[in-house]
């Protein structure tokens, strides 16, 4: 196992455990409130978008962005140095984002807090009969290799038997417009994120262009009758409708609204300010691939747990200050761990690892261009997205990564925090395991109902109820990575 391959699961693994956590704490009007999304704030828990600041729920999604554009690096050029065409990437790269909008589509529609409660225990079985499905759908099966692709459509044909059977048996709706907004944002992020990694591999001026570019787009295409907004507002489908005045109806019967969202809206692109920076960190970690994080205590080596308290430290600080709205002191930090960080990666054994100095280097920039845009739009928010958003939480993603490369040593599979990187090995088991799987088996052994009624006792009970569910999620996920059933997703 490499160095750069752990730190990127163990990106990827704390995005998904704060995934499952934060969806998993019961919503206690006691509780404070940097435990939730700072949007959606206690002791009523209504989405208010004026309310400025992030908390830790809110860099969850980024750092696992920021972890994929990283991957993109690794994934392809392991393609391109097998002698892999670049034709034959991209029909894997769009195969890849068809799968993912297809677990977008059905994630939305067989969970089984998506069906009427009268329905009792029917809707539990749905829900593992579904994760049946999305394993055998999405899983690599080592064991039947000759196999594979019969028990992956075997897979497919369960999920949509499932959501057959909603329409028919259960009357309920269904439609490709209804999603899960996360899965559906990585479809897109793994077509857009990884074609432009691909068609600018050799040239990072050009991938900074199409930031840019998009930066601006986003900025300028409410100005109407401008060339910006067409563009924004062009729909494919929409497009065909006009000339073809029998495709809006053959369309509609099957379900599908010419003009509402399928896969694609312009607005999901503005993602890429975290994936793009994630290709930047990636290709650095790569070129590294000999440099070693680690340090002999005996010589002194202070300089590496020292850097892993200050970029610690300065994400808890950053989230108390940009929450607490103690925006002067927000600045004052930053501007004196940076510098001491800067100073310090010149010391000692770091000032040879040029990579990962690169990468924090970046993540100093991407921070402080996100801190210098915190007073527009109101201050910082994750909804609606302010620019600020996306520049500060890639920075701060970088300073994570920056920080599991120190301590590398622990995150090894079998080691004290090795449970981070295996659970960020199969992302996606971990990101359903709780709701379709671990969910469903404590309500038939007649716990979860037990579960669920902590809070009403003790108000920190409600997270103790997190903690419970995240780590048997965990279980279930560190499992499959034993037994080598990786998700293709």
């Amino acid at each position: 196992m490499t160095n750069r391959a752990i730190s990127i699961d163990a990106l990827r693994g704390v995005a998904i455990i704060g995934m499952v956590l934060s969806g998993t704490i019961s919503r206690d009007p006691q509780l404070p409130a940097w435990l939730f999304h700072a949007q959606i704030a206690p002791p009523d828990f209504i989405f208010d978008p004026e309310i400025p600041g992030i908390t830790w729920v809110d860099l969850v999604f980024p750092f696992f962005l920021f972890a994929m554009g990283m991957a993109f690096p690794f994934a392809m050029n392991k393609q391109l140095e097998k002698g892999v065409k670049e034709k034959k990437l991209l029909r894997k790269i769009i195969l890849r984002s068809l799968k993912l909008f297809v677990f977008a589509v059905m994630l939305a529609h067989l969970s089984p807090f998506h069906y009427p409660q009268e329905m009792g225990w029917i809707r539990y079985m749905i829900g593992i009969l579904a994760f049946t499905g999305f394993w055998m759908a999405f899983s690599r099966f080592p064991l039947w290799k000759t196999h594979e692709t019969k028990i992956n459509l075997a897979g497919y044909i369960v999920l949509f038997l499932l959501a057959f059977l909603r329409v028919e048996i259960w009357d309920l709706p269904f439609s490709v417009h209804k999603n899960d907004i996360i899965i559906l944002v990585l479809a897109n992020m793994a077509l857009f994120g990884a074609i432009i990694w691909l068609f600018t591999r050799n040239n990072l001026y050009q991938r900074l262009a199409i930031l840019t570019l998009y930066f601006a787009l986003r900025f300028t295409h409410p100005e109407t009758g401008s060339w910006n907004q067409m563009i924004w507002d062009f729909n494919l489908l929409q497009f065909f409708g006009e000339y073809l005045p029998g495709l809006s109806n053959a369309l509609q019967q099957i379900g599908i609204d010419i003009n509402k969202t399928i896969f694609f809206h312009p607005e999901y692109l503005k993602y890429l300010m975290i994936v793009i920076p994630g290709t930047i960190s990636g290709n650095l970690l790569q070129k590294g691939i000999r440099e070693k994080i680690s340090y002999d205590r005996q010589s002194g080596q202070i300089v590496f747990p020292i850097m892993a308290a200050i970029l610690f430290l300065n994400i808890v600080l950053n989230l108390w200050g940009l929450l607490s709205r103690n925006i002067d002191f927000v600045w004052i930090m930053n501007i004196l761990s940076v510098s001491f960080l800067l100073w310090l990666s010149g010391k000692g054994k770091f000032r040879h690892l040029q990579n990962y100095r690169k990468i924090l280097n970046w993540s100093v920039f991407w921070l402080l261009l996100g801190l210098i845009f915190e007073t527009w739009e109101g201050g910082i928010k994750k909804d609606p997205s302010t620019i600020s958003y996306f520049f500060m939480t890639s920075g701060l993603s970088g300073f994570v990564m920056v920080f599991f490369g120190i301590l590398q040593p622990v995150l090894i599979p079998g080691r004290f925090l090795g449970f981070i990187s295996q659970t960020g090995m199969n992302p996606m088991v971990g990101y359903v395991a709780a709701t379709f799987f671990v969910m469903p088996i404590l309500y038939f052994s007649h716990i979860l109902p037990w579960i669920d009624q902590w809070y009403l006792s003790w108000s920190w009970a409600g997270l103790l109820r997190g903690i419970a569910l995240t780590t048997l999620t965990i279980i279930v996920t560190i499992y499959s990575v034993r037994w080598k059933f990786y998700w293709k997703t």
